[in-house]
């Protein structure tokens, strides 16, 4: 299923995290680099958007978060 965050000020050190049972794990796709997500850059706002896929097969419900990365 396709996500889309937008307004963002850079996606530099940016990563989506799943949360399951209070805890959060990177969502990492990878197999030659970043294949599963895309970055855009919007001239007029100055700003960015970030786009992913998720895998959301069999999942009622689900929490994402995007963050800074540590």
């Amino acid at each position: 299923v396709p996500v889309r965050f937008e307004g963002l000020p850079s996606v530099k050190g940016r990563a989506l995290y799943r949360v399951v049972d209070g805890k959060e794990a990177r969502l990492d796709q990878s197999v030659h680099g970043n294949d599963f997500w895309q970055t855009d850059y919007d001239a007029g706002t100055r700003s960015y958007a970030m786009s992913f896929n998720l895998p959301l097969d069999g999942l009622e419900r689900s929490t994402w978060v995007l963050k800074m990365e540590p």
